[in-house]
């Protein structure tokens, strides 16, 4: 294998860690030519039981042409993607849809060590936060939100902890939706073997639970309407993740596929700028495709005319310092993301 070759594999095994939904990993990369790909969306790798979800395939679409992007400058390259983004009706039901091409070229400038650092560290954390957000990095991520149509919104510490709880109820009202129930299942990940083994899904550890607890709950889910017991749950979860932590969501035009795409874009230069303040993220993805809790949301915000022409919520997050979280492993590059390839 050349020099040039074995780059090229180390940039599309830094790209193989972009963060997806239930880290699902659904995109893969087709070698068109030398530095030429075909990039796809396997839909049965992302979500479908709510309808929603559908549109925010675009911003995982968006989110990984980014993610690329900044892994191609890391390591010293050029790149280019023409976008093709299918219809949403494209993504219901199995199959591989294209989305873009990209060509990637050596480039004749230096890596961005630097920036190779910040990607390495990047990742979800879902423990206890010890630290907010400063002011500086905040005023950026507002800036950068602002620059890609969107308004980022800071919320004060006690809505903070009120969304952090939102974000937990969701999961669990989630337990008496049966498509949605077992479509979590299918993505959880209940002990170190299992985790090891398929090397994508939610794993119990990353979520800071318990593999037996979590699939107790998932089994019989209905002990979490008994009287009483939603309330004990509030006040337990509410006391363990009462932390210091800031919470930020997103408003923008949600109204199609390319709106959706620019949401992605956004959403991941928003993660690099907290990754390379050395500060963690945790996306609340379960009140966007949980009506309830969104509209709960929309209250906790006080936003009271929502609308998916001028301003709807699209990403919700946590963010701040924690101890390192538990690694989310990721399917070898050989094995899906380049999956008919070897480069």
């Amino acid at each position: 294998m050349t020099t040039e070759n074995t780059n090229l594999t180390k940039l599309i095994e830094l790209a193989n860690h972009y963060p997806s939904p239930h880290n699902g990993q659904p995109i893969e990369l087709r070698q068109l030519s030398a530095g030429g790909y075909e990039l796809c969306f396997e839909t049965k790798r992302g979500l479908q039981a709510a309808e929603v979800s559908y549109l925010f395939s675009y911003v995982t679409m968006g989110v990984f042409i980014t993610h690329l992007e900044f892994c191609a400058a890391a390591l010293g390259y050029d790149i280019s993607c023409s976008l093709a983004l299918p219809p949403v009706s494209a993504l219901k039901g199995d199959g591989s849809i294209r989305f873009a091409t990209c060509q990637i070229i050596a480039s004749e400038q230096a890596g961005n060590s630097a920036l190779l650092d910040t990607l390495r560290f990047r990742q979800t954390s879902r423990k206890k936060y010890f630290e907010g957000v400063d002011d500086e990095l905040s005023d950026k991520m507002i800036s950068l939100a602002a620059a890609k149509n969107l308004e980022l919104v800071k919320m004060d510490r006690a809505g903070t902890h009120q969304a952090i709880w939102l974000n937990q109820r969701a999961v669990f009202d989630d337990m008496f939706d049966d498509a949605v129930r077992e479509e979590l299942n299918h993505w959880l990940r209940y002990s170190k073997q299992e985790k090891e083994t398929k090397k994508d899904g939610l794993a119990y550890d990353c979520m800071e639970l318990s593999g037996r607890a979590m699939k107790f709950i998932v089994k019989h889910y209905k002990i979490l309407r008994m009287p009483g017991v939603s309330r004990l749950l509030q006040q337990y979860y509410l006391r363990t993740m009462s932390d210091n932590s800031d919470a930020y969501y997103l408003l923008t035009p949600f109204s199609n596929e390319q709106e959706a795409y620019e949401v992605g874009v956004a959403v991941m230069q928003l993660w690099e700028a907290v990754a390379d303040k050395r500060y963690y993220l945790h996306p609340f993805g379960t009140i966007m495709s949980n009506q309830a809790a969104h509209d709960d949301f929309l209250k906790l915000a006080h936003i009271e005319h929502e609308d998916i022409h001028k301003n709807f919520l699209v990403f919700i997050f946590r963010c701040g310092k924690s101890e390192k979280p538990h690694t989310s492993l990721r399917i070898p590059v050989e094995e899906h993301l380049l999956r008919s390839e070897r480069v």
